[in-house]
């Protein structure tokens, strides 16, 4: 028996997150189901619980193989038993202590925002779509590398989902713009649910000249959800890339 790792690309869309579930709706069943196919009758272990209508570029899974194979067949044998919404990348074998989730460092998200009274249809479902020329993003470009370093996130986390610590490590936390397209890409250790989406929204507040950059910096020290402002359509968010030693 050997470990394997996957690199793997989904469209979020037409399904309800990474994480199987009880209907077999999630991406985490489409792979499985296509594993079975080609006889691997076994369980994946995820790098991050994707939301529901979040997309990934770089998701990780890992998974024990009951036989040897050849990296670039396996790829195109799983392939060919996935929906065109999901696409294993490449295929690596692994030490036997690899974990997809626990061997992670950190996790790169990017979430897209588009800024324009007119949009390319085939973008439409992957981004935020946002009207208006008074955003001020090179104010909200200056703030969003205050997330950087330990900070208490409370505020930035889904009440629902609040975990008795709300301190996580952001490494990088950057907005950058080309054209229409604005993308704001957060590298962090770990995440609280919805911590992105939110992170984006209270950013776009900022741009909007609706809050200012103190106030977002305030954000940091902690606090309840109801302090920052909304929480951003899951259509726009990728996980992006995965990292580890």
């Amino acid at each position: 028996m050997s470990r394997i790792a996957l690199l793997i690309s989904y469209d979020g869309g037409p399904f309800s997150g990474w994480q199987s579930q009880p209907g077999g709706c999630g991406v985490q069943d489409a792979v499985e189901s296509a594993l079975s196919k080609i006889g691997e009758r076994t369980r994946i272990t995820g790098a991050g619980r994707t939301d529901a209508g979040v997309h990934a570029r770089g998701q990780v899974a890992h998974f024990d193989a009951g036989r040897e194979w050849e990296p670039r067949r396996l790829v195109l044998a799983i392939n060919a038993h996935l929906p065109e919404s999901v696409s294993v990348m490449k295929a690596y074998a692994v030490k036997d202590g690899f974990d997809a989730r626990r061997s992670a460092v950190s996790r790169e998200y990017r979430y897209f925002i588009w800024n324009a009274s007119t949009c390319y249809p085939h973008i439409k479902p992957y981004v935020y779509r946002l009207h208006g020329t008074h955003y001020d993003w090179n104010a909200a470009t200056a703030a969003a590398p205050l997330m950087e370093g330990r900070h208490d996130f409370g505020a930035f986390c889904r009440a629902a989902d609040r975990p008795g610590n709300t301190a996580r490590t952001v490494r990088r936390a950057r907005i950058t713009r080309q054209g229409s397209l604005v993308t704001f890409k957060i590298t962090a250790d770990a995440y609280l649910a919805n911590m992105v989406r939110i992170a984006a929204g209270n950013l776009l507040s900022v741009a909007g000249h609706k809050r200012s950059a103190d106030w977002f910096e305030s954000l940091l020290n902690g606090g309840n959800r109801s302090e920052s402002d909304r929480t951003l359509p899951a259509s726009g968010l990728f996980l992006w890339r995965v990292n580890y030693r």
